[in-house]
C-alpha cells in the first residue's frame, strides 16, 4: 500500500486480500481477488480507513467547481450540502494545465508534491480539450509510476486487477482504448517504460475496475483506482459499503461479519429487479453475480409482483408476460426523461408514478416507480416546489424507505432522511409552511435531526463531516427552541415530537399517484384453488 493508506489502518491488518470466487467473467471462470475480514465485525462497525486513494479523477463537469485534492464540492447541490462546505469558498485552477482547480494553497501544494508537477506538464499542451475522467487518472497513475511515486507493492496489485481487454473487444470498444495508447509519446510515457499495448491493458482497467468518488451526501463527483478498494467484491445482498468524506475512505459493515468471511459491497442500485441488475453487470463491469441474492433469482422482493393479501387470485402467464412489458415501458420512458426540461421531466415522471399506481400490481418500491419519486423530487425542489416536494418526501418516508433499505443506518436512508429535514425546516422558516393544523414543521424537522443523528456514527463515522454537521444542527435547533418556548421538559417534548411524527406518517398519504393519465388496461386474473 502507499505511505498514505498505511497510516491510516491500525496493525493487525484488519483484512487480507484472497482469491475469491464470487463472481465468474463471461467465460464462466472466477476471476479476481477478494477482501476478507480478519476477524469478527458488528453491524455498523468501519472495518478500515484509507487516508486517500492511489488515483482519483473528477468528472468534467466538476472540475470546474470541486478541488482536485480534497475533493470539496464548492457548489454542492444537495440539501445540506452546504453545511459541510462553508460559505465563500472558491476553487481556483491551476494556472500552468488550467485543469484542475484547488480551493487552498495547502491542497494545491499537496497535489502538485503527490504527482501533478510531473502531471501537469503532461497535460498542459491540451489545456481546453475535454479528457474523459477515466483517460486522466490513467495519465495519473501512469505518470506517478514513472517518477517512483506509486510503490512496487501497489503496482503490483494495480497490474494484478482484471482489464478485461477481451471483453472490450467483444464488446466492440476495445479500438477507442488503443486510440488513447497509441498516443502515449505525446505525454511523456516512453515506449521504453509503458509499451502501447500495456497503457491499452492499464486503461481498460481503470474502465472496469474504478469506483466512484462520493460526498457524505452521496453525491458522485468522480471515479477512484485503488488496488485494495478495487478489489472489494460486488454483491447485490452486501454486507458493507464505502463510505467517503472528501479524500477519505472507509469500509463499513451493513450487517455482522464473520472473520474470514468475504466483505462485499455493492457497484449498482441493488433494489433494481434481477435481470436489470445482471444486465448492468455484464455491460459495465462484465461479469455475472453469483451472490446468494442472485441465484434466488426472481423470486424476490425486488421482482415480486403486488397480489392481494389472502387472495387466491394470482397472475396468469399471459397477465405476467402484460406486465413484464409495462416494466420494461417504463424503464424506457424513464431514462429518455433526462432529455427534456425540467417542467417536462416533471410531468413525465408523474405519468411514470401514475401509469405503475394504475396498474394496481406495481408495488411502490419496485423500481423505476420508487426512484422516479427520487428524481421527482429533486426536480420539484429545483422548480420551487417545496409544499409539492415535501409531500412526496413524505411519502417515500413512510412507504418506500424501510422496505427498500430496512437498515436503519443505511447510507441512502439516513442521507434521504437528512435532505427531508432540511426541507422541514426550511418549511417550518416560511410563513405558508404545509398548510396543515396541528402539523410543526420546526418540530418534525428536529424529529428527523434527532433520527439521523442516532445512527449518523454507523452510516457515516463519528468523524465524518456530516455527522459534525447533523450534530452542529440539532444543537442549533435546541438552542433556538430554548430562546422560543424556554427550557423544554424532556417528558413533554417527547410527547409532542410523537404526536408530530403521527402527522408526519398522515402526511404520507397526501400525494396521490393516479391522478395523470387514464388507467391501463386492467391485466387478467385467473382463479386457481390452494391446495391444503
Amino acid at each position: 500500500m502507499s505511505d498514505d493508506q498505511t497510516s491510516s489502518v491500525t496493525a493487525p491488518a484488519p483484512y487480507h486480500v484472497s482469491k475469491s470466487n464470487i463472481c465468474v467473467d463471461s467465460k464462466g471462470e472466477s476471476n479476481g481477488n477478494g477482501v476478507f475480514a480478519n476477524r469478527r465485525f458488528g453491524a455498523g462497525e468501519e472495518v478500515a480507513s484509507f487516508k486517500r486513494p492511489l488515483v482519483g479523477s473528477l468528472e468534467t463537469e466538476r472540475l470546474l467547481d470541486t478541488c482536485a485534492n480534497c475533493y470539496m464540492w464548492t457548489e454542492g447541490s444537495s440539501t445540506g450540502t452546504r453545511l459541510y462546505v462553508p460559505e465563500g469558498v472558491k476553487v481556483d485552477k491551476c494556472a500552468a494545465c488550467a485543469r484542475f482547480r484547488y480551493c487552498s494553497k495547502a491542497c494545491q501544494k499537496a497535489a502538485w508534491n503527490r504527482g501533478h508537477k510531473h502531471e501537469c506538464k503532461v497535460l498542459k499542451p491540451m489545456a481546453g480539450r475535454g479528457l474523459p475522467k477515466a483517460f486522466l487518472a490513467c495519465i495519473e497513475l501512469l505518470t506517478r509510476r514513472k517518477h517512483g511515486l506509486i510503490s512496487d507493492q501497489d503496482w503490483e496489485m494495480v497490474c494484478r486487477l482484471p482489464s478485461h481487454v477481451d471483453d472490450f473487444k467483444r464488446k466492440g470498444t476495445y479500438g477507442n482504448i488503443e486510440m488513447m495508447a497509441m498516443g502515449a509519446p505525446q505525454f511523456a510515457l516512453p515506449p521504453t517504460m509503458f509499451d502501447k499495448d500495456f497503457i491499452a491493458a492499464m486503461y481498460a482497467r481503470v474502465m472496469s475496475n474504478a469506483l466512484t468518488i462520493i460526498t457524505p451526501t452521496l453525491d458522485p463527483l468522480g471515479i477512484i483506482l485503488d488496488p485494495t478498494l478495487c478489489s472489494l467484491n460486488h454483491s447485490c445482498d452486501p454486507n458493507a459499503f464505502i463510505m467517503m468524506d472528501g479524500p477519505s475512505v472507509s469500509i463499513r459493515t451493513l450487517r455482522p461479519i464473520r472473520k474470514d468471511k468475504e466483505i462485499f459491497i455493492s457497484y449498482i442500485d441493488t433494489t433494481y429487479p434481477y435481470h436489470k441488475r445482471q444486465e448492468e453487470l455484464q455491460t459495465r463491469w462484465f461479469f455475472t453475480c453469483r451472490c446468494a441474492k442472485c441465484q434466488e433469482k426472481a423470486t424476490l422482493q425486488e421482482d415480486n409482483w403486488l397480489l392481494p393479501v389472502d387472495s387466491k387470485f394470482v397472475l396468469d402467464a399471459e397477465a405476467k408476460k402484460a406486465m413484464a412489458q409495462t416494466q420494461e415501458q417504463t424503464f424506457a420512458v424513464y431514462e429518455e426523461l433526462h432529455k427534456l426540461s425540467t417542467e417536462h421531466v416533471i410531468y413525465g415522471l408523474k405519468q411514470i408514478l401514475a401509469s405503475c399506481y394504475e396498474s394496481r400490481f406495481y408495488p411502490i418500491y419496485r423500481q423505476p416507480y420508487a426512484e422516479a419519486r427520487d428524481v421527482l423530487i429533486v426536480n420539484l425542489l429545483s422548480m420551487g416546489k417545496f409544499q409539492d416536494a415535501w409531500a412526496q418526501c413524505a411519502k417515500r418516508y413512510k412507504y418506500i424507505l424501510p422496505k427498500l433499505y430496512p437498515v436503519p443506518f443505511h447510507p441512502v436512508r439516513v442521507v434521504q432522511t437528512w435532505q427531508m429535514a432540511m426541507l422541514a425546516a426550511y418549511l417550518a422558516s416560511t410563513e405558508e409552511g404545509v398548510g396543515a393544523p396541528g402539523v410543526n414543521m420546526g418540530l418534525i424537522a428536529m424529529m428527523l435531526v434527532k433520527q439521523v443523528l442516532d445512527v449518523a456514527h454507523l452510516s457515516h463515522g463519528p468523524n465524518n463531516a456530516f455527522t459534525k454537521s447533523v450534530k452542529g444542527k440539532a444543537e442549533e435547533m435546541i438552542e433556538e427552541l430554548k430562546r422560543s418556548v424556554g427550557n423544554p421538559d424532556n417528558a413533554v417534548m417527547n410527547r409532542e415530537l410523537e404526536v408530530q411524527r403521527d402527522r408526519l406518517m398522515e402526511m404520507g398519504d397526501w400525494a396521490e399517484d393516479g391522478k395523470i393519465s387514464k388507467p391501463l388496461k386492467q391485466v387478467k386474473l385467473v382463479e386457481e384453488a390452494f391446495s391444503v
